[in-house]
């Protein structure tokens, strides 16, 4: 099968779909499929993908415009060159682009592989969206309710595919990953880490925990906040931390490359999120054994179990975050039965070979529909 991924993400911008693309593209490539990633030319998502895999293609393209005519010639060259089975696309400029260049071309099919709802009820998007696309992938029954809401996707065309994340077994012991997190960040040795992943967006809730921090700490003074990512919001949530004169209990990391180091030396995950179609963090936070408080919102609930491996709080409620965060800081035993079963609910349900499986399954069936019309 002969795959192409299509992604205009800002060139630096790395978020949630990135990292599926990435782990896809590599799982699909490692099974013998000719896979080929296209984005922004020096895009950290291109970086990424070509420091993962020497298997995967790298196409550069200059995208501007959803309709761009330069792109989408370059694009169905591409496909027809390549003999491209099939394409997936991300954004709604994506679905335009390389939708438009595989119909030109008349080969490949067109699966839009979705994180968020970008959906709108307009003229274009009702007209176009279902002309262009054939299949579409989504991480959790939520977010394929949000993107058939306006009725012009087809609930049927719509495959449910938890994402999931790989092993590393080659992370150091916990026990030393303690010691070198708190090194890394000059933390005292007896801090409790909690650790937020995200970007610094508006959906993912950064600052409800900012303002819940506040009693937090006055009830539990050892506590850390370690906040691994980055984004437009970053110097409003310094801002926010500064007036709250919580700076020693605030850690932002930026956004690195492995971040599998801090998880296993933390102690506990928050993910405050008001809207997550998944939540690629938690199942982060599950492979690394942490106990998590998250927001009941979204695909949240399909992913976390709320009282075996997570407690959930209701969105934008800081009193509620800070009162489950309290709970687990005040019960070691508390965080090590959470942390358990959320282990044990990663490995059972979002292993990427299980998903990697799905994926395979799900567009294998499109060749044979090409193939018999």
């Amino acid at each position: 099968m002969n795959i192409l991924f299509l992604d205009s993400i800002e060139k630096e911008t790395y978020g949630g779909m990135e990292k599926w693309i990435r782990l896809t593209a590599t799982g699909l490539a490692k099974r013998g499929h000719q896979v080929t990633v296209a984005g922004h030319p020096r895009s950290e998502f291109l970086r990424r993908i070509a420091n993962t895999s020497k298997d995967i293609r790298i196409l550069e393209l200059d995208i501007s415009g959803d309709f761009n005519p330069v792109t989408i010639a370059r694009l169905k060259k591409y496909l027809s060159a390549n003999s491209i089975d099939v394409i997936t696309v991300n954004f709604n400029k994506d679905i335009r682009l390389g939708g438009l260049a595989a119909r030109l071309e008349g080969r490949p099919r067109v699966i839009w592989s979705v994180g968020l709802d970008i959906t709108k009820n307009t003229l274009v998007h009702r007209f176009l969206t279902p002309k262009l696309l054939d299949g579409v992938i989504v991480p959790s029954q939520a977010l394929k309710r949000q993107i058939t809401k306006f009725g012009y996707i087809d609930a049927d065309m719509v495959e449910v595919i938890p994402r999931g994340r790989e092993d590393t077994p080659s992370v150091r012991p916990r026990s030393q990953a303690v010691i070198e997190l708190r090194r890394k960040y000059r933390l005292p040795k007896e801090s409790v880490v909690a650790v937020t992943v995200g970007r610094f967006v508006e959906q993912k809730g950064h600052s409800y925990l900012v303002e819940a921090a506040v009693k937090i700490v006055n009830n539990y003074p050892k506590v850390v906040f370690l906040f691994l990512g980055d984004g437009p919001l970053r110097n409003k949530l310094e801002m926010q931390i500064a007036k709250s004169n919580l700076e020693k209990h605030f850690v932002l990391a930026g956004m690195l490359d492995d971040v599998d180091g801090d998880l296993t030396g933390a102690d506990l995950m928050i993910h405050p999120s008001i809207e997550e179609p998944f939540g690629n963090a938690l199942i982060e936070g599950m492979w690394a054994g942490l106990p998590i408080v998250a927001s009941r919102v979204g695909g949240i609930p399909e992913v976390v179990l709320d009282g075996q491996t997570a407690l959930l709080v209701e969105p934008r409620q800081p009193d509620q975050l800070a009162v489950a965060t309290l709970q687990l800081l005040g019960s070691p035993s508390k965080r090590e039965s959470l942390g358990l079963a959320g282990q044990k609910r990663w490995r059972s349900q979002f292993q990427v070979e299980t998903m990697i499986d799905r994926v395979e399954k799900y567009l294998t069936k499109f060749l044979k529909v090409a193939s018999h019309p």
